[in-house]
């Protein structure tokens, strides 16, 4: 028996080649074929690198799924259920919206896959296969099987992506992680972590996590665990994590060259309003700041805009901020209203979303604002976005940040990897605004 596993894209323009920096690993299709048993055969197919193959011969398809790629997930669905291939999809989008994606699939994966994906699997092999499989627990991490032989011949980034945790400790109101996981974190015994590193073969590696350092001690134990591998690393961190001396020392002798972290907002009563007081606001950023640079690590800064009472001056601010510290990257982010977030609900109690399903909406496109700001409106917040990346990957910018030479240029390697990113961040500012969301018919069925 064969399982085609998808990674379906966000769209494409027509005659676009996709986002490059988007082309990494997708790591949740490789954890999935780790799962698969004996009696069947994984392989991938993956709508950011290659045509889909629609004819292949397969027994099922299974599709992960998250909101932006949502409307394409559906038409590649459409395509093989029209040639008679059954059809699961899990992911972030699929437990929070159920009963939307049943429309488009077989069977529909609630929450965690690792519980039920050997029963998905005999149940699909014995013709009994169920519209619904919810996980009523949470995995353990131990153990846990990546099979990257399924990544054979793909032009992926020379990035190897792992998983350390699952999850968050905090209750941001915007973010789609905290609806999945419930604000719980859960972490890998990082012994194995660091095994699965070494077999993995490769010395860039990103560290999937939405938080590495949510466990203080789990954090101190993979810096441990890491330190032995001479490997460079990245992950994601907040603020107040990046704010310990203890554990930045740690995680700069482990290997660590970089790490994102999500500011948001510099004004204090935007961080209540996201429920992320955990940042602390512009005094925390300094010394946080401060110390990663002091042991070289680069930052990737997230900033969003469009919350109540965000207006021109705010992009003003926080360009000023960037300047000042030199960051390796920015993005400079609309707020999104996810579905099954706290900021969705209370968007859509006001009457103030674009459209509820917003990403099913043929029209929308990405850099659009879902929703109705206050005091600005939805195509001010896209276009001020637009104009400060523009502004972020100006030549000018990139050579004052690059001249860091104690963080993005403290080593030919790290100035030559900072050159390649802004040169492609540059690119993307255009390639990224405007991109549908899903394809347009003829490259649907012509892929």
């Amino acid at each position: 028996m064969k399982v085609t596993l998808i990674m379906p894209s966000i769209g494409r323009k027509p005659g676009q080649r996709y986002i490059t920096t988007w082309q990494m690993e997708p790591l949740v299709l490789a954890l999935l074929a780790g799962l698969t048993p004996s009696d069947w055969t994984p392989e991938i197919q993956d709508d950011r690198v290659e045509p889909l193959d629609y004819d292949r011969p397969t027994d099922l398809v299974a599709i992960t799924v998250e909101t932006y790629t949502a409307r394409r997930a559906y038409q590649i669905a459409a395509e093989f259920r029209r040639r008679g291939v059954r059809v699961v999809m899990g992911g972030y989008h699929a437990t929070l919206l159920p009963d939307e994606v049943r429309q488009h699939a077989d069977a529909v994966v609630i929450g965690e896959a690792e519980p039920v994906w050997a029963t998905v699997l005999a149940d699909a092999k014995a013709g009994r296969l169920q519209p619904v499989y919810r996980s009523e627990r949470t995995t353990d991490l131990a153990g846990l099987k990546v099979d990257r032989r399924v990544y054979a011949g793909k032009p992926y980034l020379p990035l190897t992506l792992v998983e350390f945790s699952r999850g968050c400790r905090h209750a941001c109101s915007f973010c789609s992680i905290t609806a999945f996981y419930k604000a719980t974190h859960r972490f890998r015994p990082p012994a194995e972590v660091a095994v699965e590193v070494r077999a993995a073969g490769n010395k860039t590696v990103f560290l999937i996590d939405d938080n590495i350092a949510a466990s203080e001690e789990a954090a101190f134990a993979l810096c441990a665990a890491f330190k032995p591998l001479g490997v460079n690393w990245v992950s994601q961190i907040s603020v107040d994590a990046a704010a310990n001396p203890r554990l930045v020392k740690a995680m700069a002798e482990a290997g660590c060259m970089g790490v994102l972290i999500g500011f948001e907002s510099l004004r204090p009563d935007t961080l209540v309003r996201l429920n992320k007081r955990c940042n602390g606001g512009p005094e925390r950023y300094d010394a946080a700041l401060a110390l990663l640079r002091q042991h070289g690590i680069c930052v990737y800064a997230t900033l969003m805009f469009g919350m109540d009472g965000d207006d021109p001056a705010s992009f003003r601010e926080a360009m000023s901020f960037i300047r000042k510290h030199r960051f390796f990257l920015t993005a400079f982010n609309h707020v999104v209203p996810f579905p099954g977030t706290p900021l969705y609900a209370r968007l859509q109690a006001e009457g103030r979303l674009v459209s509820p399903a917003w990403w099913l909406d043929p029209a929308f496109r990405f850099g659009q604002v879902a929703f109705h700001p206050r005091p600005m409106t939805a195509p001010q917040v896209a276009e001020l976005c637009r104009r400060y990346r523009r502004k972020f990957y100006s030549w000018r910018s990139i050579l004052h940040r690059g001249l860091d030479l104690q963080t993005n240029a403290r080593s030919l390697a790290v100035f030559g990897l900072f050159l390649t990113q802004n040169y492609l961040g540059r690119r993307e500012v255009e390639e990224k605004f405007g991109l549908p969301l899903g394809f347009v018919d003829p490259i649907v069925k012509g892929a």
